[in-house]
């Protein structure tokens, strides 16, 4: 649950924005009840008092929804935007301050009883949510305010219009049947999103291997998987154990009946529930007025419409088609020259093993000893020191007392004073969270009155463990989420639905990918990279290659990323009732070079279909904008504080209080395009 639709620097200050509007919120402050900073990491510590976080403030939000809805006698003239939009804004921080950290608990605490009560919180606020918006007197009275024109600062005047837009999207004009009908569907909704993930989280799928399998694996990986008793060693999906195993290991046996394992996990459970997603979103999109689901989920955001996100899409697979065609020739040479069935299909896990050994042998770019570089603490501490460098940030470790022993936590300062938090959960344990993400335990905003709530992030990952080799993509990871990290906690608006990456959500990926690129570049690996052992920098000739093997199979990951859109774009476009499992054959077979694999069903484990529906097309639009903004980086330098400082002002800043495609051009100079990225898809290597 996220009111702010997201997936943080000094905190917002009071005088943030226009002196009147400062002034009526103090004036209103006795007027309401407590919207007070709590800290939910110390506070929600069992089942008890998650749940009485919870309640707490969903009754609080509820106290300031039945304010509004006591105004609808008032004369429009008598109305306030304080007293109707910005007052459900203030409901909305009540509800995220509610329900934020028990969404991080219901996929992360080791608990099973406290990620059941933190998944019941989240149910009840969106059952909380759902009735907000179809609140026939609320609506009546925003509407009436709306009515009266008055002139608004900008921030103000976008969130009238979206509050009005919910209104709208959340069932308000529909008559009482059709509004318990989306009660209902929103409530299944909830509860079959709940089950889809966890069921992925409690995956404990593996395969058992003689130790001959292990022929190609890191020293480190093959030290930290003995065999067992039966002389067979375990392979596990989750990360750190699954993406080394395909991309090295030479058993391509065992690397497919790990990749099964791996695309299966969720089951057919989750293939059933899918279904019933897709029967229920396209429901409610029925029922609102809109032809299918992406049209409805896509109305919002940036592109505007599902026909808008397929041009795009269309455009940069044209951009790459004859490179993904050379590149795919590549690595079947590849596979005939290490010895393989010429004839035989290439499967997506091939993927991984053929680029990394053409990488190897044209660029004499062995990832494995490249891994030895990086381990995840001194990466850790790097992306911090190269934050603060950029942002003048400062962070001090402080005691977690967080939902696992293993969390770590620091205090982020900014001028010398705390601006809020961020906790760490990097490493993998069972039943957690399978992929790498941030979560807003807490959005920065001034409080009514003349409180600030300051910001709180955690990023939760699985990572190897410290002292263990560090992959470089998981480098790239690394820096990504702090990328959304920064977004969070460097945050000014006023408002929460705008709050930290409050912004569109095909936006919301632009900072985090753009901040990938300083993890290929010399002067930023320089500062924290360094060998295992020996201590030494990365080699010049290593970097050279690994430079230039960014680019072996671009276009085909390029591919693969086109063909996961456009698989969530056909799920959300078609009427119900078709096997996805088929869907899926289909537009793998028109996107993607490499075959199916019989008996898999990867939609049972593509979790992005419950939190990004219809809007995973949202990585490649949000990855054109970064490359565009990369322009000014490159032409001043990566770390200058002064575009450093111009991004964090115009954009990190910003969060959705202002068009995104206006913070770009504010940011650049210019209206944003996609010429950058075109540019960077074509470079030849």
């Amino acid at each position: 649950m996220s009111v702010t639709a997201a997936v943080v620097g000094p905190a917002p200050s009071a005088s943030a924005g226009p002196g009147p509007a400062g002034a009526s919120a103090t004036a209103l402050a006795s007027d309401l009840p407590p919207l007070v900073a709590v800290d939910p990491v110390a506070v929600a510590t069992d089942v008890a008092s998650v749940e009485r976080l919870c309640d707490e403030n969903l009754a609080l939000a509820a106290d300031l929804v039945s304010r509004i809805a006591a105004l609808g006698d008032s004369p429009p003239e008598k109305l306030s935007f304080e007293a109707t939009a910005g007052r459900i804004d203030d409901a909305l921080l009540a509800v995220s301050n509610g329900a934020e950290y028990p969404y991080l608990l219901g996929v992360a605490h080791p608990s099973e009883p406290v990620r059941v009560a933190a998944r019941a919180c989240e149910s009840n606020a969106d059952r909380f949510l759902t009735a907000l918006w179809q609140n026939p007197r609320l609506g009546a009275v925003v509407r009436a305010y709306a009515g009266r024109g008055e002139v608004l600062d900008p921030e103000r005047r976008r969130l009238l219009a979206d509050t009005l837009r919910d209104l709208r999207r959340g069932g308000f004009e529909l008559p009482p049947a059709g509004q318990q009908r989306l009660r209902e569907i929103n409530e299944e909704l909830t509860t079959l999103g709940q089950r889809f993930i966890a069921e992925i989280s409690a995956s404990e799928a593996a395969i058992r291997v003689a130790p001959a399998s292990l022929a190609g694996m890191p020293d480190a990986y093959v030290q930290a998987h003995p065999p067992g008793e039966d002389g067979k060693i375990e392979i596990g999906t989750d990360y750190p154990d699954y993406f080394p195993f395909v991309t090295y290991a030479r058993d391509r046996g065992a690397a497919r009946e790990l990749y099964v394992k791996f695309t299966n996990r969720g089951g057919d459970d989750n293939v059933a529930r899918l279904d019933r997603i897709l029967a229920l979103r396209h429901e409610k999109a029925r029922l609102l007025g809109y032809a299918t689901w992406a049209d409805y989920a896509i109305e919002p955001r940036m592109a505007g419409s599902a026909a808008t996100a397929r041009a795009f899409l269309d455009r940069i697979q044209g951009a790459i088609k004859d490179l993904a065609a050379r590149e795919l020739a590549e690595l079947r040479a590849e596979l005939v020259r290490l010895g393989g069935n010429p004839k035989r299909d290439l499967i997506p896990p091939d993927r991984y093993y053929l680029t990394d050994r053409l990488r190897d042998r044209r660029l004499q770019l062995d990832s494995k000893e490249l891994a030895q570089y990086f381990e995840i603490e001194a990466v850790t501490a790097g992306v911090l020191a190269v934050t603060a460098r950029m942002y003048g940030l400062e962070y001090r470790r402080v005691p977690a007392r967080a939902w696992h022993p293993e969390v770590t936590a620091y205090e982020v300062r900014s001028g010398g004073r705390p601006m809020g938090k961020l906790y760490l959960d990097l490493f993998s344990r069972p039943s957690k969270y399978k992929h790498t993400a941030m979560f807003p335990i807490r959005l920065g905003r001034p409080l009514p009155g003349t409180g600030v709530q300051a910001p709180v992030a955690a990023l939760v990952g699985n990572f190897p463990r410290p002292g263990e080799p560090l992959p470089h993509d998981q480098v790239v990871t690394l820096f990504h989420e702090l990328g959304h990290v920064l977004h969070h906690l460097l945050g000014e608006a006023r408002t929460t639905r705008y709050a930290g990456t409050g912004a569109v959500r095909d936006f919301v990926e632009t900072p985090s990918q753009m901040f990938e690129e300083w993890a290929w570049a010399r002067e930023v690996l320089d500062l924290f990279a360094r060998h295992r052992v020996s201590g030494a920098r990365i080699p010049d000739a290593m970097f050279a290659a690994m430079t230039q093997a960014r680019r072996v199979g671009l276009a085909l990951e390029t591919q693969r990323q086109i063909f996961l859109a456009r698989l969530d774009l056909e799920y959300h476009s078609r009427a119900p009732g078709f096997d996805s499992t088929q869907v899926l054959q289909e537009i793998q077979r028109e996107t993607d070079p490499f075959a199916y694999v019989k008996g898999t069903h990867f939609q049972s484990s593509f979790s992005h279909l419950i939190g990004y529906d219809a809007g995973y097309y949202g990585y490649l639009w949000a990855l054109a904008l970064a490359h565009d903004a990369l322009t000014r980086f490159k032409q001043q330098g990566l770390l200058d504080p002064a575009v450093a400082g111009a991004w964090r002002r115009e954009v990190l800043a910003k969060g959705g209080s202002v068009d995104e495609r206006g913070q770009l051009a504010a940011f650049l100079g210019r209206p944003p395009d996609e010429q950058a990225y075109l540019d960077f898809l074509r470079q030849s290597r």
